[in-house]
């Protein structure tokens, strides 16, 4: 017997138990739904990309793009928002897509944007205040970042 038959064999049985606990995670997942509200407290060291004036930047967030939530206009590359939303958690929705605007006249900057793995909000309930980076191109850098802390209500209906 070869000895890379006798590692595989080895091994089969681990990796048909490590997919299995995965693939049950995902599925146990996958099926809830629920109340996902969502506390923005801050952001900070937001890339200034107005060339005049002072930045202006907001928060966009959405599940479904169709459903985006945007919060209030605020001044500064430091701003604090202590806004809550609330978005509406469907089987097989697993992200949060988060992006930090600058509001111009014309055309508004994108400052930065990353999307949330919703796994531990789900799975337990809440996740604590956090900070979540605005990574730049290819993720070497970021554009700042913003605060939140999630909670998550299973609809049981």
């Amino acid at each position: 017997m070869k000895f890379t038959t006798i590692i595989a064999a080895f091994l089969a049985p681990v990796l048909v138990m490590a997919a299995t606990t995965e693939e049950e995670t995902i599925e146990i997942m996958a099926s809830k739904k629920g109340q996902l509200y969502v506390k923005l407290n801050k952001a900070t060291k937001l890339t200034d990309k107005d060339l005049f004036g002072k930045s202006d930047p907001f928060i966009e967030m959405w599940i479904e793009k169709a459903y985006k939530q945007r919060s209030k206009d605020t001044k500064g590359l430091n701003p604090t928002f202590n806004e809550t939303f609330c978005f509406y958690v469907r089987p097989g929705q697993n992200k949060l897509n988060i992006r930090a605007v600058d509001k111009d006249t014309f055309i508004n900057d994108k400052i930065g944007e990353t999307s949330i793995s919703l796994s531990n909000v789900i799975s337990t309930g809440s996740e604590g205040p956090q900070d979540y980076k605005l990574p730049k191109w290819l993720g070497f850098s970021d554009n700042g970042s913003v605060n939140m802390q999630m909670q998550f209500v299973e609809d049981n209906s």
